[in-house]
């Protein structure tokens, strides 16, 4: 089984994720332009790593199956050696997007009070 037969199912699952981040990044940049803040800018931050996360997971998926029929004894070691950084960078993202949206929405409301 070739490489693109193994990532082609998990590619077109992660489809609609990547077009609706990729939306998100349109939306960052337009708001960037007409003259964003630190908020705008966190939010720009958080859907690139949304949108890098979910082209880059079906092809490390391929090629920890790759791996293991390689030679890898344990479905686990490179299975941890490839999604323990998209896992740390997802966590990175969404702690963007919510840091951003923190600032957009809450201190603007605290300081209306």
């Amino acid at each position: 089984m070739s490489y693109l037969e193994l990532i082609g199912p998990s590619l077109a699952r992660h489809i609609p994720e990547l077009l609706a981040w990729l939306v998100g990044f349109v939306l960052a940049v337009r708001m960037l332009r007409r003259g964003g803040s630190k908020a705008e800018k966190l939010f720009l931050a958080g859907c690139s790593l949304l949108v890098a996360i979910h082209l880059a997971s079906p092809f490390l998926s391929g090629l920890a199956s790759s791996l293991l029929r390689q030679g890898w004894r344990s479905p686990q070691t490179p299975g941890l050696v490839l999604q323990l950084p998209v896992a740390i960078l997802g966590l990175a993202g969404l702690v963007c997007l919510v840091y951003a949206f923190w600032l957009k929405f809450w201190t603007r409301r605290r300081e209306s009070a």
